[in-house]
């Protein structure tokens, strides 16, 4: 009969084998969760930031910003267009790493579907999609 400490190095070895692989899985969801909530804090200092009086008044001189102004109303409802297209962008990404539930992800497509159907929206996502990554640039195209 074999005694269960003959064993006990293969064990402890395909234990360890485990607790490592668990670790290094681990440190690659931390850093992408870490990532993701870098990105979500800096796209929202952003609008808030392009959002105020002070910014648009400035970016008004620039031709830059005339020419994607002059698709809106307002430069709020520019800032506004295009805050959604990189939310439609950041929750793209999560879907493409498998970060989100599938049928939480046709929720957001479908949203996407949507706000394409708004004409502004179109007209912004037009003019700005030349900044966005090829994968995220044929999703929306392709709605």
């Amino acid at each position: 009969m074999v005694s269960l400490l003959e064993y006990l190095p293969i064990i402890t070895s395909g234990l360890l084998a485990l607790s490592i692989l668990t670790l290094v899985l681990g440190r690659k969801n931390l850093r992408l969760q870490s990532e993701y909530q870098i990105y979500a804090r800096m796209i929202e200092a952003r609008v808030k930031l392009e959002s105020t009086e002070s910014f648009a008044k400035m970016a008004k001189e620039s031709p830059y910003y005339a020419e994607r102004f002059a698709l809106v109303d307002s430069p709020d409802q520019f800032y506004t267009l295009r805050a959604y297209i990189d939310l439609y962008e950041f929750i793209f990404r999560l879907h493409k790493t498998d970060a989100i539930d599938k049928q939480l992800w046709s929720r957001w497509a479908s949203g996407a579907r949507a706000m394409k159907s708004i004409p502004k929206f179109q007209a912004v996502w037009n003019k700005t999609k030349n900044v966005h990554t090829r994968d995220f640039v044929y999703f929306i195209d392709s709605l």
